[in-house]
């Protein structure tokens, strides 16, 4: 299979790096991550590469690790020098199946997408970093949450300043996407922010409906986010393609261990 060929290219013309269709594109992508905090891209993947991409996750399924975490927004250990209901220290549930990155087949659409050279370079562009690169860790390069039933992701904030996912299957019910842009502030007032949304009461909650085969690149860093439980049979899928502005970029151990179940040594 060819990678160009997964990609709607009528729409998203990545191969064409240096035309003005190329670049009215990534300053599309610019101006919404600005005002908005996230670019979607609907129909990025072809439908037919989407569903081929869908079955392909269904193969792997039964070796999906059980993530099952507790956590605060900042993904971090808790703190005690705060207050028992700072908002550093409130507790978060994340369920959900995770595969990893090597075990996805080195043919499987994906795959072949993540190491697409164009689609590296469009990121690149779009988040103004260059050079960019690859993630090195053979567990969390190339990742799939997989959420079933009753599954959901606890508000937080991602470590990357942005992340870029594709949705590959959508749920019946549930599963929704909602972010607060931009409330990481580093001061007093974001955690007023962040209360508010642990209470449910924040009033600027968005939702994304992202459809199958979105490509939906996110400031996660700076937007608190979660995925409410999903209700239904049929699954959520959602590969996660972890690129660095540095090379040879790997997660701790301890990290490894927690997203997957073990660690690459």
């Amino acid at each position: 299979m060819n990678a160009r060929k997964l990609i709607d290219t009528d729409r998203y013309p990545l191969h064409l790096q240096g035309t003005k269709a190329f670049q009215e594109l990534v300053e599309h992508c610019r101006r919404a991550l600005k005002q908005q905090g996230a670019c979607m891209l609907p129909g990025f993947t072809t439908p037919e590469a989407t569903i081929c991409m869908a079955e392909e996750t269904d193969r792997i399924i039964p070796d999906a690790f059980a993530c099952r975490d507790l956590h605060n927004v900042y993904l971090e250990k808790d703190d005690d020098t705060f207050e028992e209901n700072h908002p550093r220290r409130q507790v978060q549930a994340t369920d959900l199946d995770v595969i990893a990155f090597d075990q996805i087949d080195a043919e499987d659409g994906l795959h072949l997408l993540y190491h697409y050279d164009p689609l590296l370079n469009f990121i690149a562009s779009v988040i103004e970093t260059n050079p960019y690169y690859r993630m090195a860790d053979p567990l969390a390069a190339l990742t799939i949450n997989v959420m079933q039933d009753g599954h959901k992701q606890g508000w937080h904030f991602d470590e990357a300043e942005v992340t870029t996912t594709l949705m590959i299957r959508k749920p019946d019910a549930g599963g929704a996407f909602e972010y607060i842009q931009n409330i990481r502030t580093n001061d007093v007032f974001e955690y007023e922010q962040v209360n508010l949304a642990l209470n449910d009461k924040h009033p600027e909650v968005r939702t994304l409906n992202v459809e199958p085969g979105t490509l939906l690149i996110f400031a996660g860093y700076y937007s608190l986010h979660r995925v409410t439980s999903l209700i239904g049979r049929d699954p959520r899928y959602v590969a996660t393609l972890c690129y660095k502005d540095q090379p040879n970029m790997c997660n701790s151990p301890e990290v490894q261990k927690l997203f997957y179940g073990r660690t690459a040594l």
